[in-house]
């Protein structure tokens, strides 16, 4: 026979007919325990799928950008084109908006012309070991101000296309295709510095040439 047990030696005597509470009691606890790590591993940091979905863009794998929004493939780029021997008038610089190359008018072309001046062929012959091995579209823009004129053009827009254009055609001279390029003119609706002294006015005289990005290439 089992041993009797006196009811006031029990310090908490459940019936046998509820004993299934203590079953339930940790089942709700294994619940709360489950819900609660579930609710620490989903967690949503904001401002890190922002980042990551800015860096789903045309790039190397394991790119050293990749929560940055930036392209490694652009600064790569950058970085070769630096190493050109450039006229100090010549800038390099990399953004969202591609790689770009600004020749300013000491280099590019005389106040009022529109003819290549040597050392921009100079410098363009400098890169094409790296743009023209490339797939990227170029865009070709040219920019002027108003004191930049010629006879020969009514307005400051159809100059800067001009210049433009004429770089355009010596990229094609050396084999760069023409599905690649495009051509824009700004005339002087562009400019980088306040044009109060000639010297800065003179820098809103430039030519740029931009590698742009993959998403941007036809």
């Amino acid at each position: 026979m089992g041993q009797l047990i006196d009811e006031e030696d029990c310090e908490v005597c459940v019936p046998f007919e509820q004993e299934w509470i203590f079953t339930y009691g940790d089942l709700v606890t294994l619940l709360l325990c489950f819900f609660i790590l579930l609710f620490s591993m989903c967690r949503t940091d904001v401002n890190k799928l922002i980042q990551v979905s800015e860096s789903f863009k045309s790039q190397p794998p394991g790119s050293p950008f990749v929560f940055k929004g930036r392209s490694s493939q652009q600064d790569k780029i950058k970085q070769d084109l630096e190493q050109v021997e450039m006229p100090d008038d010549v800038t390099v610089r990399a953004s969202k908006g591609g790689v770009e190359v600004a020749f300013n008018k000491v280099v590019a072309f005389d106040q009022g012309s529109t003819e290549l001046k040597q050392e921009i062929k100079q410098v363009i012959d400098g890169t094409l070991a790296i743009i023209g091995v490339m797939q990227n579209d170029i865009l070709i823009s040219g920019h002027t101000d108003s004191s930049d004129t010629n006879p020969k053009y009514p307005s400051s827009w159809e100059m800067s296309v001009a210049r433009a254009s004429v770089i355009a055609a010596y990229l094609e001279t050396k084999e760069i295709p023409a599905k690649r390029i495009q051509v824009a003119g700004f005339g002087d609706s562009r400019p980088r510095f306040h044009a109060d002294t000639p010297y800065k006015r003179s820098l809103n005289r430039r030519v740029e040439i931009v590698l742009l990005p993959e998403d941007q290439t036809r």
